[in-house]
């Protein structure tokens, strides 16, 4: 994470805060992530000094003005006229980061060895509720390399229960 997206992170934020439109500028930062993910190269082109400023402003307002808030609209063009639109990305995660302490949610990272059943799923999220004292939600991602079990990301921390790993700490233990 740069320095220099969490503190457009939190200035963003503040601005949403102060004008309650957290929500709002999730969902459109959800919206610009989105087609920033599936066009790689926009972002590229967006950070690239030795095109003029006015293409790649002009590039934003074609493809998001009118789909976001305009202040989410000023931010995206400030970090393009910076040349700074690589620190997006982070800059959008310490906001998600943001929101989900301000909403008292969190989410989890969970990558399993198979998909979880919803039954699972919703065991775990009461344990990590639980655990954690805030509302959780799932990102589940199925990881061909665990051999079973459950590696849980959480509020910077990884809970390990993977098969993987309890081998990992066995062998550690019998100096394998």
């Amino acid at each position: 994470m740069t320095a220099t997206g969490n503190n457009y992170a939190e200035a963003l934020f503040m601005l949403a805060r102060e004008e309650n439109l957290i929500d709002e500028f999730y969902d459109g930062l959800k919206l610009v992530e989105e087609v920033f993910k599936e066009n790689i190269e926009y972002i590229q082109f967006l950070s690239n000094p030795s095109i003029p400023k006015s293409e790649r402003i002009t590039a934003l307002k074609s493809v998001f003005e009118g789909k976001i808030h305009g202040h989410i609209l000023s931010f995206l063009q400030l970090i393009c006229e910076k040349a700074q639109a690589a620190c997006f990305f982070d800059c959008v995660n310490e906001y998600y980061r943001l929101y989900e302490f301000a909403k008292g949610t969190v989410e989890a990272m969970v990558k399993s060895a198979v998909e979880l059943t919803d039954t699972q799923k919703d065991r775990l999220i009461k344990s990590l509720e639980k655990r954690t004292g805030k509302s959780v939600t799932l990102k589940c991602v199925v990881d061909n390399t665990l051999l079973g079990g459950v590696a849980v990301e959480i509020d910077g921390q990884l809970l390990d229960g993977s098969v993987k790993q309890n081998l990992k700490r066995a062998r550690e233990v019998i100096g394998v």
